[in-house]
């Protein structure tokens, strides 16, 4: 049982994803904040700093371009536990097509096509009701969000790939809800990707779409957020991702993500992460810092992550990814 009304924890979760060094003027002034939690325990501990790596099933979320460039059908499921017995759990199946023969097939490393279905879900259940001035609640009400997403993407030539993302987004809580259409954009470009040291540019735009709201009087528009990226591969096993984004409720922020991997045995790989995201370091303590680690068999991934949010409480988020 919580103690607490859904809507002021929703609020209270949601807003360090869209604050800097200064609370931005429109802080508070978008719908469906939940967009903005991202999407697997890999991208968490680098700081969700992933939108020029993009290179798994939870590229849907950061840059659906990414999508083309996996080499086999992926299904991938991440659960993060957050503060206050708040859960978001996602999920994304992603089957690229079309690969090239010959050695355009060995140079591609991917695909010409991909279409991926990705669920985010975030729920708070057994809300006291209260409906005066007393500690007794009067029953209890549930209160969740969700977005559905078809994704699909394609790589014209083994540098530059494309894709795009439509949503449908629904919110509810208690007797109260309300939709929403939105669409991702994304852009990849490989500047050098035969090389020991490739580098990589990205660039997305999200939640593009109509306003949101839980009576049709009262409605919000989408945290629309535009991001752009580069990562690179100082050595082998070593990428950097640097993101610099802008949602239409916050100010600028960055953030900075690290992987190293290495190979523990024939067919095993570990990694291990850390990351910063300017969006979050107002909340105090270590809010803003983020750190994790995985093993990577040859047809699957476990991964997690510990995102620390300040006064707020520790998030941790777990995923697995399965290659087919």
């Amino acid at each position: 049982m919580r103690n607490i009304n859904g809507a002021l924890l929703m609020l209270a979760l949601l807003l360090p994803a869209g604050r800097a060094s200064a609370v931005s003027s429109a802080a508070g002034t978008s719908g469906a904040q939940f967009l903005k939690l991202g999407s697997g325990a890999r991208a968490g501990a680098m700081g969700d700093a992933f939108t020029a790596i993009a290179d798994d099933a939870f590229s849907a979320y950061y840059n659906p371009a990414g999508l083309a460039r996996l080499q086999r059908p992926q299904l991938a499921g991440a659960h993060s536990a957050l503060f206050q017995g708040v859960s978001y759990q996602s999920l994304a199946v992603v089957i690229p097509f079309g690969r090239g023969e010959g050695r355009e097939r060995i140079e591609t490393e991917g695909n010409k096509h991909a279409i991926g279905l990705s669920i985010y879900y975030l729920g708070v259940g057994d809300i006291e009701r209260r409906t005066g001035d007393s500690t007794l609640p009067v029953g209890t009400f549930n209160s969740a969000d969700s977005a559905y997403a078809l994704s699909y993407s394609y790589a014209p030539s083994d540098r530059l790939s494309l894709g795009f993302t439509g949503k449908y987004i629904h919110e509810s809580i208690d007797s109260y809800s309300g939709s929403a259409m939105a669409a991702d954009v994304g852009v990849l470009y490989r500047v050098n990707p035969h090389t020991e040291k490739p580098i990589t540019l990205g660039g997305s735009i999200r939640n593009i779409g109509n306003r949101i709201g839980y009576v049709s009087s009262e409605t919000d528009p989408l945290p629309t957020t535009v991001v752009v990226a580069a990562a690179a591969a100082l050595t082998k096993g070593i990428t950097l991702d640097l993101d610099l984004g802008k949602s239409r409720d916050s100010n600028l922020y960055a953030a900075l993500g690290a992987e190293g991997r290495h190979s523990l045995t024939e067919g095993i790989t570990g990694s291990i992460r850390g990351g910063f995201n300017s969006s979050r370091r107002d909340n105090g303590g270590l809010a803003g810092l983020s750190a994790g680690g995985g093993l990577s068999f040859q047809k699957a991934a476990f991964d997690f992550a510990w995102i620390p949010f300040g006064a707020l409480g520790d998030a941790f988020r777990f995923s697995l990814l399965v290659k087919f």
